[in-house]
């Protein structure tokens, strides 16, 4: 080695933001003039600067640098010890590089930040809210979520109460907000309330909310209420003036015109039946006259002729929503990982059994560690939706007419990540429909035949 170096201090202390100073002592133990050039290594050299960072020296001198650490005032570096080294090279003798050791803490710090979302809910008997906490200190912290109404008027319910916020991450706290009286009639009800995170030593941050309460009967049900004794008063009316009466009168005449018809229908039948008596009374005196004589012949009786029938079969082709049922419901998810790219999409596929279709009737996409890029639902190669992930944190759709997919056009979640350094973008997609079997169509019938 043809250096020597030195540091005045190897333990320092800096708070993000600022910054902290050191100086390194550089000598020349060569026999030749040589150039040094000095940096720092480890996790703290991107935030590390030396001054002067090049220096010439004789043999046997030596000059001091100063090496200064600026920690941003960010989650990117988390608080705690970072260890450095400072490296002196020679121009003269490059493999004889020398590194003096020290370490720097960083100071931790919290910066806490709140949204209600939505600031105003509309509800008949209870209101539904989020509330997004952003830590974007540089270390781990514990909050309470504390909501409150300045006329005691609403029930609170927060999952989770307190929870616990890692460095550089929003987290979602679920509100539900129920008024403790309801009323059926009138004008809406503003009923405002405030939700504060607090935490030990500190300020509390407040978010203001409102929720509006309905009358659990619509303004409209009187008028629809009023309209509805009107006709039935109306048709109770009608029915004793107009109807009561016509329906008794057409009543008696059917009556009688059955009660003609049925006399009519006894009169034939008793005038037969005298008939069929006088020609048995003639067959049976001949019967006496020829005791000596054969029996007559019956007459032959006319066959009858067998008609034959045919049906036919109708089937109706499988895989539609006609045949759908409980038991066909289906659901999953489709969770992605993407790493950072320039313009490349990482595919998730969810593909059906064969001879099976998926009806899809409700999407819910979800990027809950707020990563920045786009995600697109593909059928196959076909994309169908597309929204970039900067946009939401929860985002659902509900389709009137459900997706068509299949074996060969199975459901693909494509995610093209962009979010800065390594970090992977990991968003899901939620799917829910019917899993329909495809029945096989049905052969036609034929009419069968029979030979006798």
């Amino acid at each position: 080695m043809s250096v020597a170096v030195g540091l005045a201090e190897t333990e320092l202390t800096v708070a993000p933001g600022g910054e902290v100073s050191c100086t390194v002592r550089v000598r020349n133990t060569a026999s030749v003039v040589d150039q040094f050039t000095l940096d720092v290594v480890g996790d703290a050299g991107d935030w590390a600067e030396v001054e002067p960072p090049t220096m010439n020296l004789l043999p046997g001198t030596e000059e001091e640098a100063r090496v200064t650490f600026r920690p941003p005032r960010s989650a990117t570096v988390p608080a705690g010890d970072v260890d450095f080294g400072v490296r002196v090279r020679g121009r003269e003798d490059p493999d004889g590089s020398v590194v003096e050791e020290g370490r720097v803490t960083v100071e931790p710090f919290v910066e806490l930040a709140a949204e209600l979302v939505p600031r105003t809910s509309h509800a008949r008997r209870s209101g539904a809210h989020q509330l997004v906490v952003d830590n974007t200190g540089n270390t781990e912290t514990t909050v309470e979520v504390l909501p409150t109404d300045p006329d005691r008027l609403l029930d609170f319910r927060v999952r989770p109460a307190a929870p616990v916020l890692r460095p550089g991450t929003a987290t979602f706290v679920k509100l539900r907000v129920r008024p403790k009286k309801r009323f059926l009639l009138g004008p809406d009800r503003n009923l405002p309330f405030q939700v504060a995170v607090t935490r030990p030593d500190t300020e509390p941050i407040t978010s203001d909310g409102m929720l509006v309460q309905r009358a659990l009967l619509p303004a409209w049900s009187p008028r629809v209420a009023l309209v509805a004794v009107a006709v039935t008063v109306a048709l109770v009316a009608l029915w004793f003036a107009v109807l009561k009466p016509t329906v008794q009168s057409t009543a008696k005449e059917a009556a009688q015109v059955e009660t003609q018809q049925l006399n009519q229908e006894l009169t034939e039948e008793v005038a037969e039946v005298k008939t069929q008596a006088s020609e048995a009374a003639q067959t049976a005196e001949k019967a006496e006259q020829a005791v000596t004589g054969g029996a007559a012949s019956p007459k032959p009786s006319a066959p009858a002729n067998p008609t034959d029938g045919a049906g036919d079969g109708r089937g109706g082709p499988g895989g539609t929503l006609e045949n759908a049922d409980p038991e066909t419901a289906a659901d999953f998810r489709v969770a992605t990982s993407a790493s950072p790219t320039s313009n490349e999409f990482a595919l998730s596929t969810y593909r059906p059994a064969a001879k099976k279709v998926l009806w899809v009737t409700d999407i819910v996409l979800q990027n809950p560690h707020g990563d920045a890029g786009v995600l697109q639902v593909r059928r196959g190669d076909t994309v169908l939706l597309e929204t970039g992930l900067n946009n939401f944190r929860d985002l659902d759709y509900h389709f009137v007419q459900p997706l068509k997919f299949s074996a060969d056009q199975p459901v693909t979640v494509a995610v093209k990540c962009t979010n800065p350094g390594s970090t992977p973008c990991t968003p899901a997609a939620y799917f829910a429909g019917q899993l329909v079997p495809v029945a096989p169509a049905a052969s036609p019938s034929t009419s069968p035949g029979a030979a006798r």
